[in-house]
């Protein structure tokens, strides 16, 4: 998975509830699921996505991408 393309699915997530723009050469889907696996993300009640505490240390630099 792209560093960057997922850093800005989370930013997305973040301050609009929403996955955001195609970037890199990832498929949504797949970004997704590597979201979700590694904690990144989760899905709320009603399916939408909610950034974990994980994704927001990964986006606030207090968790490094080689951590992940």
């Amino acid at each position: 998975m792209d560093r960057q393309t997922l850093l800005v699915m989370l930013q997305s997530i973040r301050k609009n509830n929403m996955l955001g723009p195609k970037t890199g050469d990832f498929e949504i889907g797949i970004r997704i699921q590597f979201a979700i696996d590694k904690g990144l993300i989760k899905r709320s009640k009603d399916g939408n996505f909610l950034i974990t505490e994980k994704g927001t240390d990964l986006l606030d630099g207090k968790l490094n991408w080689e951590d992940v």
